[in-house]
């Protein structure tokens, strides 16, 4: 998949996951933390859908480098298939 690609579906993924924030409204650089409140099972929601839909999994020990949007979708488009 490509970046817009990989972007589109995590905003969907968002959108269903998290319905109160704004996706477009985000900073894709600011890690998200910083940016929203979104608890820790709202995130691992998160994952499950993008390695659900995109075959994407994104492990735990990956987290630490993956503190902002851009690095997720990074991450999403060096590993989707």
């Amino acid at each position: 998949m490509n970046r817009d690609a990989v972007k589109t579906e995590i905003k969907d993924i968002f959108h269903h996951v998290a319905p109160d924030i704004e996706f477009d409204e985000l900073d894709l650089a600011r890690p998200l933390n910083e940016q929203v409140e979104m608890d820790s099972i709202d995130f691992y929601r998160l994952l499950i859908q993008i390695d659900e839909r995109m075959k994407v999994n994104v492990p735990d020990s990956m987290l630490h480098e993956l503190k902002n949007l851009n690095g997720l979708i990074d991450y999403v488009v060096a590993n989707s298939q």
